[in-house]
């Protein structure tokens, strides 16, 4: 493994894993963005989506996973954005999350992993 790989994971704190689910995303603040999107990976500390056209980095969202046995809102921030495999995606770091939300995303996260 090269270096630059090896940095890369130093600097995630939780382990991402692929995901293949719809989400709902709705920008909060200036509005304009209340849509169904792909997520592409995911851990405890955030997701990989494909972006909504006008979605940019410090935007604040609130994504609706209906994946599992109800429905969970979590808050987010954008804080990055990339283009590969012609689309873009959003890289949204979740913040407050309660104990419910907690939960729900580790059974997501072991769901994806297959545990």
């Amino acid at each position: 493994m090269g270096e630059a790989a090896l940095k890369g994971d130093e600097r995630r704190a939780h382990r991402r894993v692929p995901a293949r689910f719809r989400v709902h995303c709705r920008r909060l603040g200036r509005g304009g963005i209340d849509e169904d999107v792909e997520a592409v990976d995911l851990s405890m500390g955030g997701i990989r989506i494909a972006a909504p056209g006008a979605l940019r980095t410090g935007d604040v969202v609130e994504l609706t996973i209906s994946e599992g046995a109800e429905p969970v809102t979590f808050s987010g921030l954008v804080v990055a954005s990339s283009r590969g495999h012609g689309a873009t995606y959003s890289h949204v770091a979740f913040t407050r999350l309660g104990p419910n939300a907690l939960e729900h995303l580790g059974h997501l996260v072991d769901a994806s992993t297959g545990a």
